[in-house]
């Protein structure tokens, strides 16, 4: 298959279509500002069901980076992918009209279902459709479209809550302009294993303990993400420190550190190889210490950043692990658990965060109890980084 030049115009359409459809895989939790509003709007239900608003979606979303296998197969990359835009559309309609919070929350896990229903093409597109530098250079704006989107959706979300916390919503309309596009440039691309290509390379054993492993580690660490993402704005309102608007440009800022760590993190795996899974936990912990013991905007700022950096290195990371532990025939199914895992890891953030506070009545109370989980993570890090170095001296 051809790869389009820099010189072909409807190669770089077709290029750009592909890449939008990642601008919203990132967005289900940013609208997590909306929530201490949603609250006041809705008293007699529960903090853990408002939170349910932010991250049911990514429940969903899970399910079908599963189900959409098969939903692909059935009608193709094309139509897949204009479904689920065409779902998520219709969420946006039923969460700006719902009349009450179980709708609302109805709403929301059909957006999860949209975005779900075509997330797995967001890479395969791209390593189907590209080779050689062309393919690596779409892989890293793939990445960086996400970050984007997230980070844009975040601002958006401040701007449009001076309106009405349900005005937030309307940023996933976005999907229209996205459709259009994708329709108009995008042809219906087949995804399907190349035989002759896969018999030439050796099969080898895929080290299905070393994939749970990394589905674990990524499983936590995306919930202390989440956690973050959801939390913050409203942190920073009950410790009288800032604004849910605020909240939402930090949760833009940790999308901004995200993009910055994408840009880096080629040269600081070549740096620090495995020890860059070290370095994003030590900035996850360093994240919470800025908010689990003293309220400042100042430390809040620095601790949104580190949290945003350490997730933009801990996802290529353990993809990247995983990936490489599979046999190439496994290689889909790998990084589809893996997508499982951070979509599953988002779901339940909400009942983690409870689970966390305890009888703490501040949220300061779950950044700091998470302080010490996030210590024992970093034990099990440092016990993967030593068993991987003592497997690759056993194996030379």
């Amino acid at each position: 298959m051809n790869s389009p030049t820099q010189s072909d115009p409807q190669g770089k359409k077709e290029a750009l279509g592909i890449l939008s459809i990642s601008l919203l895989t990132m967005t289900p939790g940013i609208v997590s500002p909306t929530l201490p509003a949603i609250s006041k709007a809705y008293p007699a239900v529960s903090h853990t069901t408002i939170d349910l608003i932010s991250t049911l979606p990514s429940f969903t979303m899970a399910l079908f980076v599963f189900l959409g296998l098969w939903i692909i197969k059935a009608i193709g990359t094309k139509k897949t992918v204009e479904l689920g835009l065409v779902l998520v559309t219709i969420s946006t309609l039923c969460s700006l009209l719902a009349p009450n919070i179980w709708l609302l929350l109805a709403s929301r896990a059909l957006l999860g279902i949209g975005i779900g229903m075509y997330n797995p093409l967001a890479m395969s597109l791209i390593t189907f459709t590209y080779k050689g530098p062309e393919q690596e250079r779409l892989l890293g704006l793939e990445n960086s479209f996400q970050g984007l989107g997230a980070m844009g959706g975040s601002i958006l979300v401040a701007g449009l809550m001076f309106i009405h916390w349900r005005a937030a919503f309307l940023i996933y309309a976005v999907a229209i302009p996205i459709l259009w596009f994708y329709h108009r440039y995008v042809p219906d691309i087949a995804i399907e294993n190349k035989g002759t290509s896969q018999q030439q390379v050796a099969p080898k054993a895929t080290n299905w303990a070393k994939i749970a492993a990394c589905g674990l580690i990524v499983f936590i660490l995306m919930v202390f993400y989440m956690i973050a993402t959801v939390k913050i704005p409203t942190y920073l309102v009950d410790s009288a420190i800032g604004s849910a608007n605020t909240g939402s440009l930090l949760v833009g800022l940790m999308s901004l550190a995200t993009i910055i760590a994408g840009v880096v993190y080629g040269r600081l795996y070549t740096w620090l190889q495995r020890q860059v899974l070290l370095l994003a936990g030590l900035l996850m912990l360093v994240g919470y210490l800025c908010y689990g013991f003293v309220a400042n905007l100042v430390l809040a700022t620095l601790g949104a950043f580190a949290v945003g950096f350490s997730f933009g290195i801990f996802i290529p990371m353990l993809f990247g692990e995983s990936a490489q532990a599979a046999d190439v025939a496994k290689a889909n199914l790998v990084s589809t658990m893996m997508m499982i895992c951070t979509n599953l890891a988002n779901f339940t953030s909400p009942f983690f965060a409870n689970l966390l506070q305890g009888s703490s009545p501040q949220l300061k109370g779950i950044f700091a109890h998470s302080t010490w989980v996030i210590l024992v993570l970093l034990g099990l890090i440092l016990w993967y980084n030593f068993k991987q170095k003592s497997t690759k001296v056993a194996a030379s």
